[in-house]
Parts: C-alpha cells; structure tokens; sequence
C-alpha cells in the first residue's frame, strides 16, 4: 500500500471518529433518531481502521453486501408499512 493511501484512510478513520462524536453529542437529545446512525458510523469507522490489513478488504465487501440487503428489506417494510390498506 503506498503512502497516499495509508494517508487517506487515516483522514477517513479521522472524519468517521468525528462523526461518532458529532452524533453521539446529539444523542443525549434525540436518542431514538440518532442512535442507529451513531452505531453505524461506529461500525463504518472500524472497518476503515482495519482496511490496512490483509484480509479486510473481503469483510469489508461481504459487510457491504449485506447492508445493500439489510436497507432494501428496511426500505421493503417500510413501503409496506406506509402504504397499508386502512
């Protein structure tokens, strides 16, 4: 891996840790809304950590693979739950 790399993933690591922080702030506030974000972003900031070691990078495509299906049955339900019959 050349430096620029490393560099980069670092920065990214570094904006995913401010974004824990951010949304850990406005969790005190909001906690229903902002918890699964904060949680996310958690899990998002340690697999950029990690993507300097080998291997990672197969967790990491399996981990975005199942958050594809994850969000299409969260966005399924929610169809389904917002257009009801009454």
């Amino acid at each position: 891996m050349e430096i620029q790399e490393k560099d980069t993933l670092f920065f990214m690591t570094l904006a995913a840790f401010g974004a824990v922080l951010a949304s850990a702030l406005a969790s005190f506030l909001q906690w229903i809304v902002v918890l699964p974000l904060t949680i996310g972003v958690f899990l998002l900031m340690i697999l950029t950590y990690f993507l300097n070691q080998k291997g990672t990078i197969h967790l990491s495509e399996n981990a975005e693979k199942w958050a594809m299906i994850l969000t299409l049955v969260a966005f399924t339900a929610a169809f389904i739950y917002l257009y009801r019959p009454v």
